[in-house]
């Protein structure tokens, strides 16, 4: 699982109108905070990246230090949102793509979008990329729409809202503040799956039921066809209940968890440690 992989969308703000006062304290860039800001301007770029703080900086200095053709001395640029959550790379790249290019993307050029009258360049790209978390394959994956300048937000459109199970949330990613366990007793063997009864080889290959209280492990695929039920025509469900503990979740939220529990491994220095399970009430 890749949880670095983020789409983005930089907005120009539009130069100080004469005889009016900036908007006072919200910032350029991650970074940089001259106390002012304009309302956005009619230019806007939509990128990829798993540095954001790096991209901005690079799409700001210019070609010469990395930034895009489309965004050299055309800025100053902010990155207003961000997208992230994604699989993998590649369903980061792909709804990158369909997001530039909507009317080409077969995902959603059946719907025609348009800017329409008095729609701002970002409102109307904000209203894509709402038609394209609706859209399969994105629907059903475990994505985050943050606001990087929570200021700037605007109202997601009434008639195509994001999937419920897609999280909002504001300000800058952080680095998760779970440490990794040094010692045995933080962790917890990977045990045998509670819907199959077979052992879990790999750290890869588990999940577990969202709640501290229960953490019950099982297969991936054991817990997705659980949750599909009926439902064969997907790979995996969009929220189910606990098989052991009854409790109500949401796939996204075991993705979630999941790709904690391997980012902490990847990080353990100790290879005795390697391959167990963080304690969820450790993370």
């Amino acid at each position: 699982m890749d949880d670095d992989s983020d789409v983005f969308i930089l907005d120009a703000p539009s130069p100080e109108p004469l005889g009016l006062s900036p908007i006072q304290g919200i910032p350029r860039s991650f970074e940089n905070d001259d106390g002012k800001r304009f309302s956005f301007g009619n230019r806007c770029y939509i990128g990829y990246t798993v540095d954001p703080n790096r991209r901005i900086r690079q799409h700001n200095g210019g070609k010469e230090k990395g930034g895009a053709k489309k965004t050299d001395n055309r800025g100053p640029w902010d990155m207003v949102c961000i997208i992230h959550g994604f699989p993998n790379s590649v369903a980061a790249l792909r709804f990158e793509w369909a997001w530039q290019n909507p009317e080409k993307s077969r995902v959603i050029k059946d719907l025609a979008l348009k800017k329409v009258r008095k729609e701002t360049p970002f409102a109307y790209r904000l209203r894509v990329a709402c038609h394209l978390m609706n859209s399969r394959p994105f629907d059903r994956f475990a994505l985050t729409f943050r606001w990087l300048l929570p200021l700037e937000e605007l109202p997601f459109p009434e008639e195509i809202l994001p999937p419920k199970h897609v999280l909002k949330k504001y300000g800058l990613i952080e680095k998760s503040a779970s440490e990794v366990p040094s010692e045995k007793d933080g962790y917890v063997e990977r045990g045998e799956c509670r819907l199959c009864g077979e052992d879990i080889e790999k750290l890869s290959q588990l999940v577990r039921c969202p709640s501290a209280a229960c953490a019950a492990h099982f297969h991936a695929k054991c817990l997705a066809s659980h949750g599909l039920a009926n439902d064969r025509c997907q790979l995996y469900p969009l929220d189910g209940k606990c098989p052991r503990c009854g409790r109500q979740y949401l796939w996204g939220d075991v993705i979630r968890d999941q790709r904690m529990v391997l980012k902490i491994d990847e990080a353990q220095a100790d290879s005795s440690l390697k391959g167990l399970v963080p304690r969820a009430s450790s993370l």
